[in-house]
């Protein structure tokens, strides 16, 4: 976890916010914590847990939209509790719902299209970029951090909810609030669309685990499914 969220803000400052927004959305964190959950409580708890992944997905669209809009008028604060707040009104909504699996897929493949449309645009107004001093080994305390308290929840929590805390914005919440602050919400509303483009796949891989886990080992199931989140990527950054 670490490594990764090094890794992808070393990529945001070499190939721009939009490919550090899609990298950033790859199965890195949640892709991590579905094998923990298969390693600790086994392959059952881990495949129960994918439909709330999905719920989870729904929410963080949730967050990805609302912390692009609300990061035009408000510093990093309030709107990280206020997208937290949808966050948690989405999760609720279609948890009580009880949605099955594949309309929970559909659903967050109709629901990223929607929010697509609607995504805020970036302004003409320039903004200085800052960096902070260890930034970097910053953002990867505060990631190793969220995950630990997510994985150690598991048992307690079950697969339900374990599943729906999987996709929980850690990655996502570590870049938004970074790059808020030092470069301003044009950069903020880069990345998280970037991010809620490489939903497509990501969804996908975890769509995926669900047919390829009874099949195969956990290594060649996540092997093919990020193959395909890959492609799925590829293919949605030339669309988008």
């Amino acid at each position: 976890m670490p490594t990764i969220i090094a890794l992808v803000t070393l990529a945001i400052r070499r190939w721009g916010h939009k490919i550090g927004g899609l990298i950033g959305s790859m199965p890195w964190v949640a892709g991590a914590i579905l094998l923990f959950f298969i390693l600790e409580q086994g392959k059952a708890f881990g495949i129960h847990s994918i439909q709330g992944a999905m719920t989870g997905i729904l929410a963080l669209i949730s967050f990805s939209l609302s912390y692009s809009s609300f990061s035009r008028k408000l510093t990093w604060l309030p709107t990280l509790l206020l997208s937290y707040g949808l966050y948690t009104v989405t999760v609720l909504v279609f948890n009580f719902l009880q949605l099955n699996l594949y309309l929970s897929y559909a659903l967050v493949i109709g629901y990223v299209l929607l929010a697509l449309r609607f995504f805020p645009k970036t302004s003409d107004k320039p903004v200085k970029a800052r960096r902070l001093p260890f930034d970097i080994p910053i953002r990867m305390a505060v990631a190793t951090l969220f995950v630990l308290v997510v994985t150690g929840l598991a048992s307690v929590l079950g697969p339900n909810w374990s599943g729906i805390l999987t996709p929980f914005p850690i990655l996502t919440s570590v870049l938004a609030i970074f790059s808020h602050t030092l470069q301003g919400s044009n950069a903020t509303i880069a990345i998280l669309r970037g991010l809620v483009i490489g939903l497509l796949g990501f969804s996908t891989f975890l769509f995926l685990q669900v047919f390829l886990l009874p099949q195969f080992s956990v290594g060649v199931s996540f092997g093919l499914a990020f193959i395909v989140n890959s492609i799925i990527n590829v293919i949605a950054n030339r669309v988008w």
